[in-house]
Parts: C-alpha cells; sequence; structure tokens
C-alpha cells in the first residue's frame, strides 16, 4: 500500500511538472513573481494612463455592437497575421478526417462507395467499410465543406467559426455579468483561443461547440429572467449546434439549464419551442447515420468501435477484443487500451489525474488566469452562478469520465469557464488594492507570449515543443513530409498511386493514409504497403497509374520512384 501510495505521488508530481513546463508556462509564472516582488515593495503600478479602459466602459453599453465588434476583431486579428503566421496544414489524424467529411459532402453524399482493396485504405478516424467516411459527427465537416465551397479553402470555415464564437460569447456573458465585463471576457477568449490556440490554427477544434455551448448559457440567463418564444429558440439551436458537434460532454453541459427551466414558472414558453427546434434537427443526423451504419441510431462510432476497438475511453465501456494485423492499427489499439486504463479503477484514477488535467488547465487558464482564480469563491457561494457552475462541472465530470484527455473535449463549457474566470477578475479588482494592475498584468502578459511565440516562428526559430499539439498559444507545426511529397507529385503529370511503408515507431500516430473522397479520380491516392503479395491486386487496380513508395521511418521520410 505503502508503494502504491509513492507511485500515486510521484504520477501526481509528474504531471504537475509536466503542465508548467508546456508552452511558455515558465514565463507566465516570471511575470507573476516580478508582479509579486513589486508588489512587496510597495511599488505596483499605477497606470491611470490606461484610459482605454474608461473608453472600452463606455462602448461596451451598446450591448449588440460590441458583440459584433468582437466577433470582426477576433477574425480580423489572425487574418492580419497571416503573412507571419500562415494557415495551417492539417497534421493531426482528427483533422484528415474532419476534411474527408468535408469533401464527401461536397461531392453531395454523406458517404462515399467502400474502396476497393480496402484494407490498403484503413487509417485513424476514418471507415472504409461498409462506406468511406469520417467516424465522427458531421457538424465540423459541415463547416468546412461549407467553407471550402464558398472560398477554396476549408480553413476560413475554422477562422469565421472563432469570429462567430467571440459574438456568441460576449452576447452569452452579458446575460451573467455586466456589459463592460462581458466585453472583458470576450478579450480573454480572444486571445486564448482566437490566434494561437489549436482551435484556430487546426480543423478539429473547439470553436463549433464552443458557440453551441454560448448559445444555450446565453438564452438560459435570459429565460429564467423571462420566458419567451424567441430565446427559447435560440436554446434549441444552442442544443442542435451541441448535438451535430460534440453531443456526450454537450448533454452534460446543458442538461442542468433545461432541468432547471423545466421546473420555473412559464417551462412550456421556455422549453417548448426549444424541444421542438431539436427534435427537427435531430432527424437529419439520424439519417445521417442511418446512411453510414444501416440504423439511425447507431452512430459510426459505434461501427468504428466494433471494427477497430476504438474510441474506447469511457469508464463504463468494456473494452472490445480486436487482433489487428496491421501493425500501426494495433498500435493504436494499444494506445486505446492505455489511455482507457487511466480511469479503469479508482486508484489509476487518482494516479493518472494530474496528467489528465494539466491539459485542461494549460489550454483554458495556465498561470496567468489561475492567479485571478483565488477570488473566485464568491462565485460559487452565489446562486445566482449556480446553474452555469452546473453546467461547467456537468461537462467537467464527462470528460474525467473519458481516458483521453483533448481541450477541445471540453469546449461546450468555453462559456462557464471564461465566466467564472471573469467573475473573479471582476472581485479581485473590487476587493484588492492591486487587482486594477494584477488584471492588466495578465491580459499583457497573455499578449506577450503569443507575440513572442510568433515572432519566433517568422524568425524559423523553436517555439514550442516537439509534440505539442494541443496548446492555447504554440501549436507544434508537425512534420511537412507529406504536404511536400504531395507538392512534388503534383507537379508530375499523370495520376500517381503512392504506396507507404509501415511506421516502426509504435508511439508515432500521425498518419499518411488520408485521401480525397472520390479515390478514383483522385489525382495521388495514398496507400498502405501491405508487401509485394497483398500489393499486386492494388497495382493491377491501378495499372495506369504512376507507382510511388515512401519509407516514412527516417528522420526525413524518403520518396522513391517506382516505375
Amino acid at each position: 500500500m505503502v508503494e502504491k501510495a509513492l507511485e500515486i505521488l510521484l504520477f501526481t508530481l509528474g504531471g504537475l511538472y509536466h503542465g508548467l513546463s508546456q508552452d511558455w508556462n515558465a514565463l507566465e509564472l516570471a511575470i507573476l513573481a516580478v508582479f509579486a516582488l513589486v508588489v512587496r515593495r510597495g511599488r505596483a503600478p499605477s497606470p491611470r494612463w490606461l484610459r482605454i479602459e474608461t473608453w472600452l466602459a463606455g462602448f461596451a453599453r451598446r450591448r449588440g455592437a460590441v458583440c459584433w465588434a468582437a466577433g470582426v476583431a477576433a477574425v480580423a486579428v489572425r487574418a492580419a497575421l497571416i503573412p507571419v503566421f500562415p494557415p495551417p496544414a492539417p497534421v493531426v489524424t482528427d483533422e484528415f478526417s474532419h476534411l474527408l467529411l468535408a469533401d464527401t459532402l461536397l461531392h453531395g453524399r454523406v458517404a462515399n462507395p467502400s474502396p476497393a482493396e480496402w484494407e490498403h485504405f484503413e487509417s485513424l478516424h476514418i471507415l472504409v467499410r461498409p462506406v468511406y467516411v469520417s467516424n465522427y459527427f458531421p457538424g465540423q465537416g459541415a463547416i468546412l465543406a461549407a467553407a471550402r465551397w464558398a472560398t477554396g479553402s476549408p480553413w476560413v470555415g475554422v477562422l469565421l467559426l472563432s469570429g462567430a464564437f467571440a459574438v456568441a460569447l460576449c452576447w452569452s456573458l452579458q446575460g451573467w455579468m455586466p456589459a463592460r465585463w462581458a466585453l472583458a471576457g470576450t478579450v480573454i477568449a480572444i486571445l486564448r483561443f482566437s490566434i494561437g490556440s489549436y482551435w484556430v490554427n487546426a480543423f478539429h477544434g473547439g470553436f463549433l461547440a464552443a458557440f453551441g455551448g454560448a448559445l444555450a448559457a446565453g438564452a438560459f440567463a435570459r429565460l429564467r429572467r423571462r420566458p419567451g418564444a424567441r430565446m427559447s429558440f435560440v436554446l434549441g439551436v444552442g442544443l442542435a449546434v451541441l448535438a451535430y458537434s460534440r453531443p456526450y460532454e454537450g448533454l452534460f453541459f446543458a442538461a442542468p439549464f433545461v432541468v432547471i427551466l423545466a421546473f420555473r414558472p412559464g417551462r412550456l414558453t421556455a422549453l417548448g419551442p426549444a424541444a421542438v427546434l431539436a427534435v427537427l434537427a435531430l432527424v437529419p443526423l439520424l439519417l445521417y447515420f442511418r446512411a453510414i451504419t444501416g440504423s439511425p441510431f447507431s452512430t459510426a462510432y459505434n461501427l468504428s468501435r466494433q471494427q477497430y476497438g476504438w474510441p474506447m475511453t469511457f469508464a463504463w465501456a468494456k473494452p472490445p477484443e480486436i487482433r489487428h494485423t496491421n501493425p500501426e492499427l494495433k498500435f493504436y489499439y494499444e494506445y486505446e487500451i492505455d489511455e482507457r486504463m487511466k480511469v479503469s479503477s479508482p486508484l489509476l484514477f487518482i494516479q493518472y489525474l494530474t496528467f489528465r488535467l494539466q491539459e485542461y488547465w494549460r489550454f483554458f487558464l495556465g498561470p496567468l488566469l489561475t492567479a485571478c482564480l483565488a477570488w473566485s469563491g464568491w462565485v460559487f457561494r452565489s446562486r445566482r452562478y449556480l446553474a452555469l457552475l452546473a453546467g461547467a462541472g456537468g461537462a467537467f465530470v464527462a470528460v474525467m469520465m473519458e481516458g483521453a484527455a483533448s481541450p477541445h473535449y471540453l469546449s461546450p463549457a468555453t462559456t462557464a469557464l471564461v465566466a467564472i474566470v471573469t467573475l473573479a477578475m471582476w472581485r479581485m479588482r473590487e476587493r484588492w488594492r492591486h487587482g486594477p494592475a494584477l488584471s492588466r498584468i495578465v491580459l499583457a502578459g497573455m499578449v506577450v507570449v503569443l507575440a513572442g511565440r510568433i515572432a519566433l516562428q517568422a524568425g524559423g526559430l523553436p517555439y514550442t515543443q516537439k509534440v505539442n499539439f494541443q496548446s492555447w498559444c504554440c501549436k507544434a507545426a508537425g512534420r511537412p513530409d507529406k504536404a511536400e511529397f504531395a507538392e512534388a507529385i503534383g507537379k508530375e503529370p499523370g495520376m500517381h498511386l503512392v504506396l507507404v511503408r509501415a511506421k516502426t515507431d509504435p508511439y508515432n500516430f500521425f498518419q499518411w493514409i488520408y485521401n480525397e473522397a472520390d479515390l478514383d479520380r483522385a489525382r495521388i491516392v495514398w496507400a498502405r504497403d501491405l508487401g509485394d503479395e497483398r500489393n499486386r491486386a492494388l497495382l493491377e487496380y491501378y495499372k495506369d497509374r504512376t507507382i510511388w513508395l515512401v519509407d516514412p521511418n527516417p528522420s526525413r521520410a524518403v520518396l522513391k520512384r517506382l516505375n
């Protein structure tokens, strides 16, 4: 028992160290340390010259205009940085899956025919039989498809989602706090999520679910004061967005709002239109899954679990026993087993808790915003914010029941988390004479981190850890090998088939085998090299193509033409 207690202590300390050493948290801690030293010596700054705060407080009274301005600012700031901070290229397997879904929708269908020689095209988070499609819910893919159809770039959809979230967040916070503090919370969120984070610099981020959560929270804040069909409709839109993006965590987040409204006067007016809209929104979703799995009540997730064994992170779900012959799929299956193990017993839950918590803490808070939470006690004691806290708590319980830890899992509760930080900052400024100075230091510190990280990237210097794909400031760019090879092959005439050898590193889950929705018409097709005998039928099917071979195992992948 003593050995186990020591093991848990070491894991806990390891998780704390991992969280503090990632991103630029050391710089944030240094900023706080310098501020504490200055305060102790009685030299806390009193920047009366910051009259912009007075102007912003006045502007915040124009509630509608300030929300739209926040949305425009979120998009404009990131767009203005494009010359030194280019749009992202997909790296993580989830990104390729959402992009496949977008391409499928652009072909006017919800699923593609299973490819010939389908074993060569198996990869993470996609299905290749009985149909070829992403295994994700369709919300994010639909946004990417719409943006690509309208502008040619799916990333524009991500960028516009960041702006839509800023608008919805500002409006939502206005229902919970004074307008000037709603603006302050929105500024915090723009700095945190809309510039350097993987939510805006990848294709699988959390803005869509965060947008749905903001609508639900904002509508609830108004419905509890005065039930009305208009706000009920907004609540229904929020619930529908959550259903199409992150239904599991979204359900846990929104449930307290629905339950509280159900026991208040005017509940039919408050919930009736929302319920009707939510039910109507579910019909296309059920039809979507019927087209993939054959049953409206069986999701692509379920089919993926049956065929491949993942996702299997839920604590209450027994891991499926799957025997993979492909080594890369086997490695990932074993990874999923390890992730689920973290929640398989109370002791293991405690042992790995800090490693899992630090992922969420680094993304949503970090040292600077955590410093404000010392004044958050009154938020937890106030009945006014009970529903907001219950929603955040529900979403947190939901993600804690999942072994894997990714900040976008918690995205439905983003509004609640931003609200708690903002309310704590408000209290800090009122109750502590150095509170105004610290609040300015917190915002300035985030700007410093972002400016430094972007400057280093623009200068070609290291700005983050080698593997850091879930950061608020410092998302790793990833290896460019596939993109570079695709560009080089694309300059060659004709059609191409690229065989990719299996990776030998069991911890390298970044996949090459992702393709367009229409495999037969794609200029470049990426397929697994399964050996000469099993490749024979694939090469016969694609006999009119130029054949290439990629070895992804060296530090720089090697491309070779075979014919």
